[in-house]
Order: C-alpha cells, then structure tokens, then sequence
C-alpha cells in the first residue's frame, strides 16, 4: 500500500512548512506550477486542465508522469478529483499543499472537502504558507514551536474536545459549530495532543514567521 500522498494544487501561497517526503506526487491541474516552484517530481497529474501551462504539463508527461484528463463540464473540482486518485492508489496519509488563490469559495470549498465522510479513514493535512491544517478525528499529536497559534475550529454540530501542550489547556470541553471558543490558542512548545472525542474538527497550527 502507498502509505503518503503529496498533493499539489493551484493559487494560494507555497507552503513554507516542512513538508514530508511523499511515495507518490499528484499534481490536481495547475499544481504543476507549485510542483516546479518546490522542485518535486509529478508521478500523476488530474484535471480539466484548463488553467495548467501546457509546457510544463508537457514536461511532466515526458518526465514518464501520468495523466488523468476530465471534461471542464464536470461536478468535482481538481483537487476532489486528485483526492480520489490517491485513495485509488492506495494512500494512508494525504498531504495537500497550496490551494485557495485568494478566493473565499475556494479555500471553504478545500476545507469542508477535507473533512467529507468519503474520507474519514485517510490522515488528511493541508498546508498553505505558514499553517498547517489537519483534519482533527480521534487523537492527534503534533510538533509545535513555543508561540505557534493553535487554532480548533469545529465542522460537526457539536465537537468534544481535549487538548494538552497549550497555554490553554480543555478538557472534553463541548465546542458548538460557530463557536470562536476555539481560536487562537498557544503552543507552549513540543508535542501537543488535541482528542476530538465526538464530532470532526479542524486543527489549524500556523507557524510565526
């Protein structure tokens, strides 16, 4: 089984954390750009391409990447596609680098795709300039940096939730969709562990710079 899936996807900044080295790179349409901005190889490439630079697609095809072309007219955006191929191949951990171009549909539309059911099994991450965004079920652990902002956003109607390693600690706290209760904690440093209890959340750490 392919264990890691990197997923590269147009518009937003690149993303200046660390990002893990991936057993396969899928590039959903105008992620071909960020591809050649951080210097990754593409194994496969998904979309309708109607925003790629045909030089670089044409160079990833000769590169030996595959291809996966979709009609414009379609019901799925590229990045929901790229998502399906990488379950298709097998990935455990999926990690989604770029994406929202300044668009607040578009950066919605990634966040409330990440944390659909159809993927509920898959460790799903997202990281865009200084934040990373994990879609939070069951327990998580995560690496921060004294002063790193932990943020906890909750999708579900209702989230339990616990975290240790921040300056505010909760404890099976019940955080209600459209809460800010959950925004802008701090790391003090070290692993922190958040434990969704009920309910999905988002975990967003974002890095000072």
């Amino acid at each position: 089984m392919t264990s890691t899936i990197l997923i590269l996807t147009g518009g937003g900044p690149a993303p200046t954390t660390p990002l893990p080295g991936p057993d396969l790179v899928i590039a959903a349409d105008s992620g071909l750009g960020l591809a050649e901005t951080l210097g990754v190889q593409v194994d496969l490439v998904v979309g309708d391409f109607d925003s790629v630079d045909r030089s670089q697609l044409d160079i990833a095809i000769a590169d030996g990447a595959a291809v996966e072309e979709y009609p414009t007219d379609k019901d799925a955006t590229d990045l929901d596609l790229a998502l399906q191929a990488a379950v298709d191949r097998g990935g455990a951990r999926i990690v989604i680098a770029g994406g929202g171009a300044g668009r607040l549909d578009h950066l919605l539309g990634i966040a409330m795709l990440l944390t659909d059911d159809r993927w509920s099994d898959l460790a799903i991450e997202w990281h865009s300039g200084w934040s990373v965004t994990h879609v939070a079920r069951g327990v998580l652990t995560l690496d921060t940096l004294p002063e790193d902002l932990v943020s906890v956003i909750p999708v579900s109607d209702e989230v339990v939730v616990s975290i240790a390693g921040t300056r505010w600690g909760l404890e099976a706290t019940a955080l209600a969709r459209g809460t800010t209760h959950g925004i802008s904690n701090e790391a003090l440093g070290g692993d922190i562990e958040i434990n969704v209890h009920q309910g999905v959340a988002l975990a967003v750490i974002t890095r000072s710079e």
